[in-house]
């Protein structure tokens, strides 16, 4: 590949002729233990209480571009709140998706709830919040976020000491006539071909429909009658493997815009998995084991050992994997960025390993996905 510059010295040309086509770059696997989880927890407990109140470590891959990612599009984050203490209100336009893995407390967010062990919630972008730990223990959550694309794209914003409530935004200083002639509702919309190519005013890039998106709490209590209780068990009003489902992400399937999370897993005494080989996606998935025994997992050939409380890299984007889970089962809280490519047009999915590769939400979707894994091939 040849590269020449302006004689400016800014202006960069790449050539690119003829260059062969690009295939995904894979990240490896990467485990996280409950032990290496508990004492970076433990390190944060004991730091003197800093001005905002977030005591905060991030889990940095190795492969990371932003110095904070744990996949490229993701960060994870370990979140440490004493007993009594609280949080100064922040705001950003990430996204963040959480999960309570030790004590309890209060999340002030549209409203307020208070999630305890295992509880899944979502913090919406651009949302005033803080967190309170009104328990006697020390409060443990990890943290999804899409900082780390945000950052990239050189567009992260933050924002502390915000107002938590949904204020009234400020005055536009458009009159009556003017916000009703300038808003998309009124705006021209002219079909130009046959084909469906449209022209359409510039009221609809700046006045785009609201779809609520509020934040929201799936307590493990209510979640947790829904999953598989015995082997076998695998019907409409039991599953081995739920989606917990935001309806603002719409076609998206997702819980934040970016993410989706499933609880998943079987019960204790369900047959493992038999197979040599698993499948495949362009979204990276991460697997926080909740309960259980042991298992492993294997990724592009690799064998990785888990168990409960660990946190593992189980998919880097467009690695083959199968999951293996021990006589004692499991429960997995698994996070892909899955909503975020749908949004793209880039959800590449290869459910067989020697199946089709499907463009998922740009063509027909994957039909019967229990079958490679029921049938062991």
């Amino acid at each position: 590949m040849k590269t020449t510059s302006a004689e400016q010295g800014a202006l960069v040309f790449q050539d690119q002729s003829g260059l062969a086509p690009r295939q995904p770059e894979i990240w490896a696997p990467m485990l996280v233990t409950r032990e290496a989880i508990e004492a970076e927890a433990r390190r944060l407990a004991e730091l003197p209480a800093p001005r905002s109140g977030r005591r905060s470590a991030v889990i940095v891959h190795p492969s990371s571009r932003t110095a904070d990612s744990f996949t490229p599009a993701t960060s994870v984050s370990i979140q440490v709140l004493l007993p009594g203490e609280k949080t100064l209100p922040f705001k950003s336009n990430a996204n963040l998706l959480e999960i309570c893995i030790r004590g309890g407390g209060k999340v002030t967010v549209d409203g307020s709830f208070e999630p305890r062990l295992h509880d899944v919630w979502t913090v919406p972008s651009m949302r005033g919040h803080m967190y309170e730990n009104t328990g006697d223990e020390p409060w443990v959550r990890l943290t999804y976020s899409n900082a780390p694309l945000l950052k990239l794209l050189g567009v992260l914003y933050e924002e502390e000491g915000v107002e938590v409530s949904n204020a009234q935004r400020p005055e536009d200083g458009l009159t009556d006539a003017q916000r009703r002639k300038y808003a998309s509702d009124n705006a021209p919309d002219v079909q130009l071909t046959e084909a469906g190519a449209r022209l359409r005013g510039y009221e609809f890039l700046t006045d785009i429909p609201v779809v609520p998106n509020p934040a929201l709490h799936w307590p493990w209590e209510k979640v947790w009658p829904y999953l598989s209780q015995v082997p076998g068990d695998d019907s409409d009003e039991r599953r081995r493997i739920w989606l917990l489902y935001h309806p603002a992400t719409e076609r998206r399937n997702g819980t934040t815009g970016t993410y989706f999370a499933t609880i998943g897993g079987s019960p204790a005494g369900t047959p493992a998995y038999t197979g040599k080989h698993g499948h495949r996606h362009t979204s990276a998935s991460i697997n926080y084991h909740i309960s259980g025994g042991t298992g492993y997992s294997i990724v592009d050939g690799v064998r990785i050992d888990w168990k409960a409380g660990d946190l593992l890299l189980s998919a880097p984007s467009w690695s083959e994997h199968a999951h293996y889970h021990g006589d004692d089962g499991w429960r997995v809280l698994t996070v892909q960025d899955h909503p975020l490519h749908i949004a793209m047009g880039s959800l590449l999915w290869q459910e067989k390993f020697d199946g089709p590769i499907l463009a998922l939400g740009s063509e027909e979707g994957q039909k019967g996905y229990t079958s490679p894994r029921t049938q062991g091939t």
